[in-house]
């Protein structure tokens, strides 16, 4: 195999959960397009969805995955209560805005992308996603960034 084009660009969480939610409206795969489409029916002759059972698997397994919360469980939390993910809440104007102020600090494209996804509100979990961390950035610098992450959540 012979590789044409490198990697340029990386896909964030929210950018893939936009795109696969628009693919699941655009081929009638969510349950608002069903049913919306059998009482359209009658109106008007609309077009049969794409039927490919294991790309609409695949679609909404991982709509699922990205769309829940995968923190740390806390005490109050039950196990059968699945909570949201921040990233299933936000919009292309919030996205933006949280790239933009992500973008004031010396940061990798790769701790950008998982900061991104993880919205980290711990210092540990900071630590964790950012390489070298204490020695990069000021502790001014990294309770600002966990700020930022912390008005996303």
């Amino acid at each position: 195999m012979k590789i044409l084009e490198t990697r340029d660009a990386f896909f964030s969480d929210y950018e893939t959960l936009q795109f696969l939610s628009k693919l699941e409206r655009q081929h009638h795969w969510d349950e608002d397009s069903i049913t919306n489409d059998r009482r359209d029916r009658k109106k008007i002759k609309t077009h049969k969805p794409y039927n490919n059972p294991q790309l609409q698997s695949i679609t909404r397994d991982t709509i699922t995955y990205l769309t829940t919360d995968k923190g740390v469980p806390q005490d109050d939390d039950e196990s059968s209560n699945k909570k949201k993910s921040p990233i299933s809440s936000m919009n292309d104007q919030r996205f933006s805005e949280l790239v933009t102020q992500l973008n004031k600090f010396d940061l990798f494209k790769a701790e950008k992308l998982q900061i991104v996804n993880q919205l980290p509100t711990t210092m540990v979990h900071l630590y964790a996603v950012v390489e070298e961390c204490d020695t990069r950035f000021t502790q001014e610098q990294i309770e600002q960034i966990l700020s930022i992450t912390t008005q996303y959540q």
